[in-house]
């Protein structure tokens, strides 16, 4: 199976305080691979540093077989939704994914991309009048409209009302069996216990432990998330 994400022995420190600390873990085609740990493990972090948003202070990261440190052509693979999306709140979403595919130098059927993200009946009207949610749905789209090989997501479901939150689940589940990577971060086991395929427990600045989520559950039954929760504090 191929290697979509291979990140090796990563080191990040800010002034004296390490916040990744030889972290390392790969994500395979396909999948959707959980990055689980509390508020302030370095998740966000983590994600800015594949991005090339950050730089690393050691270690390699490659995406595709080409490493994050070089050319930024390997961008025009990934699709990202980090912290609150931003966008040009005068525009309507259907502008706004015109506009993007232009930066990117691709072409999609921006009809077919608002219908697959719920937002098809609202694509004129200006984004300053969307919800929270119709926003995370936006910065979805956006991040996948020039069909990405990984995508990575953090923290997706914030300000998504249960519906929503299905809706969202099913849809990244229907873009890995199209062949799409995903890498997901949250702080909320629930979140990744029902969405991801492989979940990393990131504590200590790295992946304390990494399991297929379907086996931890046979393995531990209800003692799931207390298991996991243990991990996530360092036990």
């Amino acid at each position: 199976m191929q290697t979509v994400l291979d990140v090796k022995s990563v080191e990040k420190s800010y002034g004296q305080t390490q916040v990744i600390n030889h972290c390392s873990f790969k994500i395979q085609a396909g999948e959707i691979y959980g990055l689980l740990g509390i508020n302030g493990a370095g998740k966000t972090t983590l994600m800015k540093m594949i991005l090339g948003l950050q730089q690393t202070n050691n270690g390699s990261i490659y995406v595709l077989g080409q490493e994050v440190s070089g050319s930024p052509e390997y961008l025009s693979n990934v699709g990202s939704v980090i912290e609150t999306p931003a966008f040009y709140e005068h525009l309507s979403a259907s502008e706004l994914l015109a506009m993007h595919l232009c930066y990117m130098k691709k072409k999609a059927n921006i009809a077919e991309i608002l219908q697959l993200v719920g937002l098809e009946n609202v694509n004129q009207k200006p984004i300053a009048q969307y919800s929270l949610g119709m926003k995370q749905r936006l910065g979805l789209a956006r991040a996948i409209i020039h069909q990405p090989n990984l995508l990575i997501l953090d923290e997706p479901l914030n300000g998504l009302d249960p519906i929503a939150i299905t809706e969202m689940r099913e849809l990244m589940k229907k873009l890995t069996r199209d062949g799409m990577s995903i890498l997901l971060s949250s702080h909320i086991i629930e979140e990744i216990k029902h969405t991801a395929d492989r979940v990393g427990i990131l504590s200590g600045g790295y992946i304390k432990q990494e399991f297929s989520v379907a086996e931890k559950m046979a393995e531990c039954g209800e003692r799931f998330e207390d298991y996991v929760i243990g991990l996530m504090k360092g036990n």
